[in-house]
């Protein structure tokens, strides 16, 4: 809770800076700032990183509250690139990047050679030291120094007061390439000027190859990190491929029909003298003897004057026959279980609504009668 506080009272204190830089001059305190940074040797091509210090050196205790102001460089010499606020290598950090800060900076592309900037912090910071470092690639032989003009700046006390201070254009710094000065007079030429309008909202900076020490001389590279407000897409995402419209399906070879083995509808006749066994079984069955009794071994199809028997021992046409016909009288049986179960059922139901009903009338009866000799 206490952060989105401390956002909201940044965002209030922002928007409040174009109304501040239309105050003049005169009515802020001349503040004793101090901005610094080392000049820079490079050659035509190369990339150089500039580090800038800030030193608040503000009185009676008070925090760096909120900062604007402007930095002015010859933009035909050096080329800006990129801002930024973190070092590793160099295990920078700025002093401008705490919980409840924001830093906001602008390159004009119309106005050649004008950074823009401006800080605020909703419960102030009392840091000092390394502030931003500035990437530029040199375009030809010469030099520049960097001008900071209308810079102004605000002091928070303990009790939450605030006030304004400013400083007048100074040089600081600079680029060069071999057998060239910088300018140290440059500041002389300007008037103070607070920024106007406000710095728009900051847009996300490039990464760049790290300098092997900072403010020095870097590798030369083919192009120069500029600021970019594009979405780009990070690396190592890969893209799905198109979605699958058809399967390939595989055509099953034509089926060829077996010829099934013919048949042997002949049977070979039983001997008599054998007696009948699975094995020697036909589709016609042999006539019985008559001169002995019927058996299950003798079953046959054709039942004709010999009646019909019901078969469970004997495989083929005549025991399927027989056990449906068993199946059937064991249902008929069991229906007639069911029925008999049925009624006995009902008949003791009936029973017991009889005892009820007469065990009601005497009930009846005898309070009848106690009314009667009462």
């Amino acid at each position: 809770m206490k952060r989105i506080l401390a956002v909201m009272i940044a965002a209030v204190l922002l928007f409040a800076v174009p109304i501040l830089s239309g105050v003049a001059a005169g009515d802020d305190e001349l503040g004793e700032m101090l901005i610094e940074s080392v000049s820079v040797t490079g050659e035509v091509g190369e990339i150089v990183k500039v580090n800038f210090e800030l030193y608040p050196n503000l009185p009676d205790g008070r925090k760096l509250d909120s900062l604007s102001g402007s930095m002015k460089y010859d933009p035909e010499f050096v080329t800006l690139g990129a801002i930024n606020q973190v070092d590793e290598e160099n295990n920078l950090t700025s002093l401008m990047k705490g919980k409840a800060s924001s830093f906001q900076y602008n390159i004009d592309e119309n106005e050649k050679g004008m950074l823009r900037f401006a800080f605020i912090d909703a419960f102030g910071i009392e840091a000092e030291g390394f502030w931003f470092q500035a990437e530029f690639r040199i375009e030809k032989e010469g030099a520049t120094d960097f001008i900071f003009n209308g810079i102004r700046y605000t002091g928070l006390d303990a009790e939450y007061h605030t006030v304004s201070y400013y400083i007048e254009p100074v040089s600081v710094g600079g680029i060069h390439t071999e057998n060239e000065t910088v300018p140290t007079d440059g500041a002389a030429d300007e008037t103070f000027a607070p920024i106007t309008p406000a710095v728009a909202t900051p847009v996300v900076v490039t990464p760049t190859p790290k300098p092997s020490n900072g403010g020095q001389v870097v590798p030369i590279t083919s192009t120069l990190p500029t600021v970019s407000t594009e979405v780009s897409t990070p690396d190592g995402i890969v893209t799905p491929p198109p979605a699958v419209t058809s399967m390939p399906v595989t055509t099953p070879a034509p089926y060829e029909e077996k010829t099934a083995a013919p048949e042997n509808t002949e049977t070979q006749p039983l001997d008599p003298n054998v007696e009948a066994t699975e094995t020697q079984g036909s589709t016609e069955t042999q006539p019985l003897d008559p001169n002995v009794e019927p058996t299950e071994t003798q079953g046959s199809a054709e039942t004709g004057e010999q009646g019909s028997y019901t078969i469970e021992d004997v495989t083929g046409e005549n025991g399927t026959q027989g056990t449906q016909n068993g199946e059937k009288q064991n249902t008929t049986g069991g229906n007639e279980t069911q029925q008999s179960n049925t009624l006995l059922i009902i008949g003791v139901i009936i029973g017991i609504i009889a005892v009820l009903g007469l065990g009601a009338l005497a009930i009846v009866l005898i309070l009848k009668r106690r009314g009667m000799q009462d």
